[in-house]
This record gives C-alpha cells, structure tokens and sequence, in this order.
C-alpha cells in the first residue's frame, strides 16, 4: 500500500511540475543565459545573443541570430488602461499589422509590479515580409500608473522554442 501511494504522489508531483513549466508570467526573474533589456517603465529578459532589433519607434527592440525573432516592448498606449480594454487594445494592433490574423489563445496572466496583464497569442503569414508563416504572443500590461504597454514577441513559425517564449513571458517585470 506503501509504495502504492509513493507511485500516485510522484505522479501528481510530476504533473504539478509540467503545468508550473508552462508560463502564464508573473516571476519577473532573468533566466539563465538571459539578458535584462530596459523599457522605461518595464524590463524584460531575452537571450544573451540576441541584439539590437529593427523597431526604431520601440522602447527595446531585439532580435535573434538570424532573424528568426523579434521583440518589442511599446510603451504607454494611450491615457489609461482598463483590464476590458487590453484584448481590445492589443488585438487591434495585430489584426492591423498581421496578414492573415488568426488568435490562437488569450488568457489572463500575472506580471510582477503590473496591475493587469493578458497574453494573446497569434498566427500570421508573410513573418519579415517574407511569404514564411509567423507566430507572435502578445502581452498587454496595465503599469501601476494605469498606462498600458504591449509587450510582442515575434518569430518564424518553428523558429523559436516553446521554452523561450515562456521564459520571456514569464520575466516581464513593471518597475
């Protein structure tokens, strides 16, 4: 019986560990091999080989070797932000800008320091003007001031590993 319930605890503990994995944000830290980049009211960690990124209008802009990713943190979007106004808000900016929009998820996350967070997360064609399909997963974060920032991470569909993406995510940080 003993062992019995050993096998189901380790199970259960194992299962708990995976969806810990999959990030919804909210720590704030900088991963191993990760970088801190400075956008004014946010920070957000990226990988160390990652550099300066094409978004001139950006608060940080950075991108992968080879092009295979983007982010870009945007920097208070209007007045004041309302929780009901994030997904809007977001959204429109990608349905805009993205050929061939198709959201794939929206959730709310938790960031550290903001007072709301959502992450919505996207399909597109034509990644870097190229006909190359992309993914993007966007962060609307409300500041403790109630402004609202986008946090957008881009990349070739394929091109960038699941991991990645959470550990950015996750190290979103307001100040």
């Amino acid at each position: 019986m003993g062992a019995k319930r050993s096998t189901v605890a380790a199970g259960v503990l194992a299962i708990i560990a995976a969806t810990a994995g999959c990030s919804s944000g909210g720590s704030g830290r900088t991963p191993s091999g990760y970088v801190r980049g400075d956008a004014k009211v946010l920070t957000v960690a990226y990988p160390k080989d990652w550099r300066r990124g094409p978004d001139g209008d950006a608060a940080l802009s950075v991108q992968a070797p080879r092009q295979t990713a983007t982010l870009s943190v945007i920097t208070e979007l209007g007045e004041r932000g309302r929780p009901e106004m994030l997904e809007a808000t977001i959204e429109a900016a990608s349905m805009m800008n993205a050929r061939n929009y198709h959201r794939t998820g929206s959730k709310p996350i938790k960031v550290a320091g903001a007072k709301d967070a959502l992450r919505v997360d996207f399909t597109f064609s034509g990644f870097r003007g190229t006909g190359a399909p992309g993914q993007a997963a966007d962060v609307g974060v409300i500041g403790g001031d109630g402004t609202m920032h986008v946090v957008r991470l881009i990349w070739r569909r394929g091109g960038l590993k699941d991991d990645v993406v959470d550990d950015v995510i996750d190290s979103i940080r307001v100040r």
